[in-house]
């Protein structure tokens, strides 16, 4: 394992994005494109079958399997346009020829990360109970009413005993997916439709940067966050023109416009940084960079 710098994971996400992004945008663009499209056929009647299935509960089943249905073949065709990106971004080769491997990786990739997610969630349901049944001992029933609560009742303590839990939640989540964020290249770099031993090996290989990988995520987070701000405050008068009743067609391109700004490069570089992670964990070179 080798430890990586906040400044080698900086270095090694933006000089993947800079030799890849023409790839990430064809094939993740052509993935939305047929999304879309897929979207379009699935769900087209799904939404007025659901207003209209109030007495009806098969029609609503039927209508929310339409959704399901969707979310699976959209996930799979995203992740499988981002394993073709990986792999070609961090082994070479040509894209193409590795479709037929892609879909199915992806499928793979996609229904694994549910099944860690809803398992993940359980335990954390678990934890919460643990807590509460302890947090109902140290604070007692009236502590912990939502009475008390309303009217400001609650103690000092409970109240940092909230926060310090949520805050752990936080860290939790960001940490427990930190150490699986680099199992979509290893799968890449290795052609493997195998996503539970590539979460073994991510495991393992971010053992020795799981903080640092958390501290990336969280400046990246920030980083995102104040791109966000900076251009609603300077496209702003573009979105408002776009809310108002009269709105006409240069209002909706230019809303058009303004997401393409905004979600192109969070998409883009949402993909480049778990191949900057990977580079910086498993190659020496990438690891000093910046260091």
């Amino acid at each position: 394992m080798i430890k990586m710098s906040l400044g080698a994971a900086f270095s090694e996400t933006f000089g993947f994005l800079k030799a890849n992004w023409m790839q990430m945008l064809l094939w993740l663009g052509g993935a939305v494109v047929l999304a879309c499209i897929l979207g379009w056929l699935l769900l087209r009647n799904a939404m007025g079958t659901m207003m209209m299935a109030s007495g009806d509960p098969s029609a609503a089943f039927g209508a929310l399997g339409s959704f399901f249905l969707f979310a699976i073949l959209a996930g799979t065709i995203v992740f499988a346009a981002s394993l073709l990106i990986w792999r070609t971004g961090l082994v070479g080769g040509e894209p193409a020829s590795d479709i037929g491997w892609g879909l199915g990786a992806g499928a793979a990739y996609m229904l694994a990360m549910i099944v860690v997610y809803f398992a993940t969630i359980i335990a954390m349901y678990v934890v919460m109970l643990i807590i509460g049944l302890l947090a109902f001992a140290i604070f007692g029933a009236s502590g912990m009413s939502l009475e008390s609560l309303a009217t400001g009742g609650a103690s000092a303590g409970l109240i940092l005993f909230g926060i310090l839990f949520y805050i752990a939640i936080i860290v939790f989540f960001l940490w427990f997916f930190g150490r699986l964020s680099v199992a979509g290249p290893i799968m890449a770099v290795n052609r493997s439709a195998n996503p539970f031993s590539a979460f073994a090996e991510s495991w393992r290989m971010t053992g020795a940067s799981q903080w640092t990988i958390v501290g990336f995520n969280l400046l990246m987070a920030i980083l995102f966050f104040v791109f966000f701000f900076v251009i609603s405050m300077l496209l702003g008068s573009v979105t408002a023109a776009m809310m108002t009743p009269d709105a006409g067609a240069g209002a909706m391109i230019g809303g058009l416009i303004v997401a393409l700004l905004i979600y192109v490069p969070s998409v883009l570089i949402s993909v480049s940084m778990p191949a900057g992670v990977y580079r910086s964990i498993s190659t020496k070179a990438g690891s000093d960079v910046f260091a």
